[in-house]
């Protein structure tokens, strides 16, 4: 088989499988040297740590666990579109509580993911991947359903990107240009470069995520510790410590549950690193390493940048321009020259964050379309090895909402319907994982405290989507609630009754 039949897009190359696809590598005493309680492996029952095949061809284990970690050095870019506009809806003290709470269930979230990543060391995709093996005995519709919810919060990272890139531009450079056209016409050329790029098979490799990193830490360590350094913090900004307006009772709790809602999309997103479980070299030791030295660096970040920004600009000063507030607070920083330089660094690392995010979501649509969850066209792939069905319609797709909604936190709050909603899906999936199956391999079993605490954030996460999402207006949840039933139910309706052939096929795989 020629390797260009393998999509590039997997963001991970592929070798012939050598070991049979039920092969233990894990002792027992291995198993009892791993943090935490373990189970007892049914009779027959193997653990594997090589990915599902395909073909006969396995993902590559050539990962160590602090690539994982530098993948989560990036996650904080996505403060950026909505970390503003929090700080003055919110005032001082709600804005720093909501965005610490929200990354400590985050942190909490990944602890009982690295459960989930090491029942199952062989799958990749992390959220969907586990609720299919929880809920397969239930229903076949909750896998196209998680799949496709976590694919929209991923996959609108582009036009977000693309319009705060826009945004960037315009402050930076092009002060006088159009402010609602001319973030549209960037987001747009760069999406329609990007396209171009991934089409043809010109993938950039791992170093990317380490320069990503560079080029996110740069600006957030500076407003992590700038203000205090160089003056530039007065007691003044501190200024309203609560919701502003006096705001109180119900409404200022739905305030809080929608902002907690919002804040998830961005302080949960280093679970990602849970994706490429079967591609680290040692899955049973560097994932749940990877995620939780992930988790620890995103509580301290989230914690201190949104202070770092109050304290350089003040709520009154973010509400100038919501949406690039880390433009003026480096420039107040550093000086125009200096902070000119680093707000480039922010665009370029806008971009290639995007760019993985379109990686992201292509590898998902292409694998929903190999498990049997959505139409066979996009797992299509062209003569130079990408499934182009896939990449069209995910560039397409943003483009289209860059120029209908053109409004990031809209597109955002939106998304998130599906993005909360697998985290929802999940924690319910972790809890009958452990009724259902307690006797399964688990090489982290965590204690009974962390069952309840699943169900815990399940309720939380439940509530703010309840509560919070539709103090935006019904706009964003029905938009996002009937763009994720559209794909998810009738693309899966249309594989499984139209294509019932390659279908069953699929599942025979």
């Amino acid at each position: 088989m020629d390797k260009r039949e393998l999509p590039d897009a997997l963001n991970a190359s592929f070798t012939p499988s050598t070991e049979p696809s039920n092969l233990s590598i894990v002792s027992s005493a291995a198993l009892t040297s791993m943090p935490g309680e373990t189970g007892e492996p049914e009779e027959g029952q193997r653990l594997t740590t090589v990915s599902d095949s395909y073909k006969g061809r396995t993902l590559q284990k050539e990962l160590r666990w602090y690539d994982g970690f530098v993948l989560a050095l990036a996650v904080p870019i996505y403060l950026f579109p909505d970390l503003g506009t929090s700080a003055v809806k919110l005032g001082v003290f709600f804005c720093i509580a909501i965005w610490l709470i929200s990354v400590i269930m985050g942190a909490f979230q990944a602890n009982i993911y690295a459960e989930l990543a090491l029942m199952f060391p062989n799958k990749s995709g992390s959220l969907p991947s586990y609720c299919r093996e929880a809920y397969k005995r239930y229903s076949p519709l909750v896998g196209p359903f998680v799949a496709w919810g976590y694919w929209l919060g991923w996959c609108v990272v582009l036009s977000i990107n693309g319009l705060l890139v826009g945004e960037y531009l315009r402050a930076a450079a092009f002060p006088s240009a159009d402010p609602v056209l001319f973030p549209k016409i960037v987001g747009t050329v760069m999406l329609a470069v990007m396209m171009s790029i991934d089409l043809l098979g010109l993938r950039l490799g791992k170093w990317v995520r380490y320069l990503l990193g560079f080029l996110t830490m740069v600006p957030i360590l500076i407003v992590m510790v700038g203000p205090y350094l160089n003056g530039s913090f007065h007691s003044s900004h501190l200024q309203p410590i609560g919701i502003p307006g006096g705001l109180g009772g119900w409404g200022a709790f739905s305030l809080v549950m929608y902002w907690l809602y919002i804040a998830g999309w961005s302080s949960y997103a280093f679970e990602a690193v849970a994706v490429h479980a079967p591609e680290y070299k040692d899955t049973l030791r560097d994932t749940p390493r990877a995620l939780r030295t992930s988790a620890v660096f995103s509580v301290i970040v989230y914690g201190l940048v949104p202070l770092g920004l109050i304290a350089a600009l003040g709520t009154t000063g973010l509400s100038a321009n919501t949406l690039t507030p880390f433009d003026k607070a480096l420039k107040s920083i550093l000086g125009g020259a200096g902070g000119g330089v680093v707000v480039f660094m922010v665009i370029v690392a806008l971009i290639l964050a995007a760019q993985l995010s379109a990686v992201a979501s292509v590898r998902a649509l292409w694998q929903m379309a190999e498990n049997g969850l959505t139409v066979t066209g996009f797992g299509k792939i062209n003569r130079w090895g990408e499934p182009n069905a896939a990449i069209i319609f995910t560039y397409g797709f943003n483009i289209v909402l860059i120029w209908t909604i053109g409004a990031p936190l809209w597109i955002l709050a939106a998304s998130n319907v599906g993005y909360i909603g697998s985290h929802i899906i999940t924690l319910g999936g972790y809890l009958l994982l452990r009724r259902d199956q307690p006797n399964a391999v688990r090489p982290i079993k965590h204690g009974p405290f962390w069952v309840y605490l699943a169900g815990v954030l399940l309720l939380v996460n439940l509530s703010a989507m309840l509560i919070g999402a539709p103090v935006y207006g019904p706009g964003p949840l029905a938009g996002g609630l009937i763009t994720f039933v559209v794909l998810a139910f009738g693309l899966y309706g249309w594989r499984r009754y139209r294509q019932p052939r390659v279908s069953q096929d699929s599942m025979n795989e």
